[in-house]
């Protein structure tokens, strides 16, 4: 099984044994897929999944991303739901309003704009990845991609005359003194 086909089977799921047990249905034809979030994407950590209102789709219909960082079933499975709200009210809410209700009685809890499983939800949902086994994906670690800024410029600031400027670690490490350029006293600080 494909990673998007565990995503619909999960979605099927999720409605008949999470969202229609508290009066709710997902939408028959909101789709799922894998893929980085458009606000944030690869470079925020906070952003790992992602519901597009129908109005922005030429299919008119809810898209959801769930960010490639995430492995765990589980972890996924809790953020397919909070994505699977925003398409029961086409993305109306926000994270107020009929959003909130919903993820309370589904048991959904912590800040709205990051929920977390609760203990009851993870039971259902534990269940939902021993019917469909887990989820068929390696997580990616872009930071591995990322190269690290090399020379970073330091702030060296005179504590008497205020006088700044930057330069490299590697040339304070050369300073031999901290005298200032502008008043000549021994007041050189790193800031």
């Amino acid at each position: 099984m494909i990673r998007e086909q565990w995503l619909e089977e999960a979605t099927t799921l999720l409605d008949s044994e999470v969202f229609n047990t508290v009066g709710y249905r997902i939408p028959d034809d909101v789709k799922v897929s894998c893929g980085w979030p458009v606000s944030g994407g690869a470079s925020r950590q906070a952003t790992i999944g992602q519901c597009f209102s129908r109005a922005v789709s030429s299919n008119n219909v809810n898209e959801i991303f769930i960010s490639p960082k995430l492995d765990d079933a589980i972890e996924v499975l809790s953020v397919l739901a909070h994505e699977h709200i925003h398409a029961i009210d086409d993305c109306k809410s926000g994270h107020k309003g009929l959003f909130r209700t919903i993820a309370k009685k589904i048991g959904l809890e912590g800040k709205m704009t990051a929920t977390t499983a609760s203990e009851a939800l993870k039971v259902k949902l534990e269940e939902i990845v021993n019917k469909i086994g887990v989820y068929p994906h390696a997580k990616l670690d872009y930071t591995k991609q990322i190269k690290k800024q090399s020379t970073r410029m330091i702030k060296v600031e005179c504590s008497e005359c205020e006088f700044s400027y930057r330069t490299s670690r590697k040339n304070i490490e050369l300073m031999d003194n901290f005298t200032c350029n502008a008043c000549g006293d021994l007041t050189l600080e790193i800031v």
